[in-house]
């Protein structure tokens, strides 16, 4: 053989190996484009995470801390407890501004922001009081608590706005698992018995794939758990340390800083009979809050006549759930000051309209056979 063959044969072996580890023909190259874009799409992806994380720590630290923290108890009576309020001498009016000693003399107060008290109340805490204070004393001309009304309708619309675009992809994402429920009853029909580890592979993956196939993200549902709990501090916290809130009246009937279980049983011949009609109030507005998007999400459910006896089961199971949580938030309402049950009428309200809204838009996305989700995702960069 020559060595002009020799040198022809190894440049071919050299082709070879390297082709041997290049891409198929028919895996379509990778661009600088799209690889930009999977970067990006993992950047976002962990952003989400670890700013829900972020949330959730916030609002365990903003829970405990309240527990155990004696620096920031509250208490009913001006001048007692953590409070927020306006320096000495800003506006001349005591139940606006923070005393500099004497009888309203503070255990604990703030008017300008610090991280004395921890993250939760610098980041979160601080910025709705500001918002509530400035708003009240900006109205502090109108009668019957309607300035308070007015901060706390403000600061729960902000926040509100802010997570909607969760709270949609939450509520689109339970309209996906309803839609697909019939397939999944299938599913575990047609694996009804099956025991061996082999078969329950199996039949997770077609469960997987069906979710696949509909773009349904079974974990994206309970991304509005991370922001309720820390929404629901804030305001807590809102709503209890304001100094002027403190002293509203709402109506001339409700005091903000009474809690309507004390005053049914400790003073109801001397008015404290009133709050009955603050429950009755706000806890069938809360319970609505919960029934009216099941009953909307039936009316427009197309899969509801396929869904077999275990997912039955599983709907009443839902349901107690629901159930037990509406239970638990009418104690909070009880039990906590008016102010807090104040919250969660007017958070009910928004949550009411959002459900139809959603409930009409899912309707028309529907006759136009658009994809709401695509939509939805492209918002929030997805």
């Amino acid at each position: 053989m020559s060595q002009k063959t020799a040198l022809s044969f190894k440049n071919l072996n050299q082709n070879s190996s390297s082709n041997s580890t290049a891409s198929p023909f028919w895996t379509k190259p990778q661009t600088k484009k799209s690889k930009a874009k999977s970067i990006f799409k993992m950047i976002w992806k962990w952003f989400k995470i670890l700013l829900f994380a972020f949330f959730m720590l916030m609002g365990l630290w903003g829970c405990f801390q309240s527990m155990a923290d004696n620096t920031v108890a509250t208490d009913v009576n001006i001048g007692s407890g953590l409070e927020f309020g306006f320096d000495f001498g800003k506006t001349g009016d005591w139940l606006y501004d923070l005393s500099a000693g004497g009888l309203y003399n503070q255990f604990h107060s703030f008017s300008s922001w610090s991280l004395d008290y921890g993250p939760f109340y610098g980041f979160f805490v601080w910025p709705g009081c500001w918002l509530v204070i400035n708003l009240m004393w900006a109205c502090n001309s109108w009668i019957g608590g309607l300035n308070a009304l007015l901060g706390i309708f403000i600061l729960l619309l902000i926040i509100r706005t802010f997570s909607i675009l969760v709270s949609l992809r939450s509520t689109l994402q339970n309209e996906k698992m309803s839609e697909v429920q019939g397939k999944i009853s299938e599913i575990n029909a047609k694996y009804k018995g099956v025991t061996d580890q082999a078969g329950k592979q199996k039949k997770q993956q077609e469960i997987m794939d069906i979710y696949k196939k509909n773009n349904v993200k079974p974990f994206a549902a309970f991304e509005q758990m991370f922001i309720t709990l820390p929404i629901f501090l804030i305001i807590y916290r809102v709503v209890t340390i304001v100094r002027p809130l403190k002293s509203t009246i709402l109506f001339g009937i409700w005091n903000f800083a009474y809690t309507p279980m004390s005053q049914i049983f400790g003073s109801f011949a001397n008015g404290g009979w009133v709050y009955l009609f603050f429950i009755l109030l706000v806890i069938p507005v809360q319970f609505l809050s919960m029934k009216l998007p099941q009953f909307w999400a039936r009316k427009r459910n197309r899969n509801a006549s396929t869904v077999s006896n275990k997912g039955g089961k599983q709907m009443k199971k839902m349901n107690m759930t629901q159930n037990i949580f509406a239970g638990v938030m009418s104690l909070i309402v009880v039990f906590s000051a008016t102010g807090v049950g104040v919250y969660w009428f007017l958070n009910a309200l928004f949550a009411i309209a959002q459900s139809y809204i959603m409930h009409r838009v899912i309707l028309h996305s529907r006759k136009k056979n658009t994809s709401l989700e695509a939509k939805l995702d492209r918002l929030i960069l997805e």
